[in-house]
């Protein structure tokens, strides 16, 4: 009996320190900034490393939480650590959670920090020899943001601010590397291709941030080919574009007729879920169009998100099982 009210005692006084990191957490002054998102990525192998490092400011006890990656995307990652300048101001550590790519913590002081994380699937194939990707920096919003993703081997890369008509990435080239330079956060479509022939970066002053395809003769029927390619996939750039800045009011979303599929595609799967990559498959519907209502959903509260291996698995909360008892009357 002594021993359950000394418990009580000690969960009463955790509560009572906590609460000034509440009430702190609230405050303007508790922010990041100067985030720098560095990437190391290899599309073939599908894996990743990410460094993400920024200052804290904390005024007294102060919770953050912070999401690092968005698996909506299907994108996964695991914490490999964290470190802070002043290790001592840490009073509960960081603990990662991959399901949501969110990380929480809790400090006493500013500080600066950085998280290391391994990733997988950051870029998914779309053709034999072509990537695609979707990072999303949103989170780091209205803060001074660099980044920089790092690509062993040449690759043409296309890549679209969808959030913004403005600020799309910088690519050099360096050393059999492609480097994809991003200087403010928003939400950027990817796609790297691989050329049959050398890739080289212009000499400098010579304009800077492009580069020069020098094929020989031999490989003159393959330029063709992949100019019709790129010029295929900048058509469908544009296409899926519009479509990404289409909404849907709240009002319409269960009248949305790839909603409906969605939601019946996962009504069907039961307990087990599915993954994005399922639904694209089961709907026969464009990854961007899957993406934006599956975020859609889960905002509204008629999916969520499980974890389940390695994998993030899709499911219908008790309100998504109301709509799709709803559509199979119908």
């Amino acid at each position: 009996m002594f021993m359950k009210r000394c418990r009580k005692l000690r969960v009463f006084a955790l509560i009572f320190v906590l609460l000034p990191a509440l009430a702190h957490s609230l405050s303007p002054s508790n922010t990041i900034d100067h985030v720098a998102y560095y990437i190391m990525y290899d599309p073939l192998s599908r894996t990743g490393y990410e460094s993400i490092s920024f200052e804290l400011s904390a005024n007294g006890i102060t919770e953050f939480s912070i999401q690092l990656i968005n698996p909506l995307y299907g994108c996964n990652a695991t914490l490999i650590n964290a470190t802070f300048a002043n290790p001592s101001v840490v009073i509960v550590p960081p603990f990662f959670n991959s399901s949501t790519g969110v990380i929480d913590f809790v400090v006493n002081s500013s500080t600066a920090v950085t998280i290391y994380l391994l990733v997988n699937n950051l870029f998914q194939e779309l053709t034999p020899g072509s990537y695609e990707g979707v990072l999303d920096f949103t989170m780091f919003r209205n803060v001074s943001f660099t980044s920089i993703v790092t690509i062993p081997g040449i690759y043409k890369v296309i890549a679209r601010r969808f959030d913004s008509p403005s600020g799309n990435p910088a690519v050099s080239y360096t050393s059999n590397t492609t480097v994809i330079s991003f200087s403010s956060p928003g939400l950027y479509h990817v796609i790297l291709m691989v050329s049959n022939g050398q890739v080289t970066p212009q000499p400098t002053g010579s304009g800077g941030g492009g580069f020069v395809n020098t094929y020989t003769a031999v490989w003159l029927i393959s330029v063709i080919v992949v100019a019709g390619l790129a010029v295929a996939i900048l058509l469908l750039l544009k296409r899926r574009e519009r479509v990404v800045v289409e909404t849907l009011p709240p009002r319409s979303l269960e009248e949305d007729e790839i909603v409906k599929e969605i939601v019946l595609a996962l009504g069907d799967a039961g307990e087990k879920g599915l993954r994005q990559s399922d639904i694209v498959t089961a709907t026969k519907r464009p990854k961007s169009s899957i993406s934006r209502r599956v975020r859609r959903l889960l905002e509204e509260g008629y999916i969520e998100v499980e974890r389940v291996g390695k994998y993030n698995v899709l499911k219908l909360t008790e309100k998504g099982l109301k709509f799709y008892r709803g559509l199979k009357k119908r």
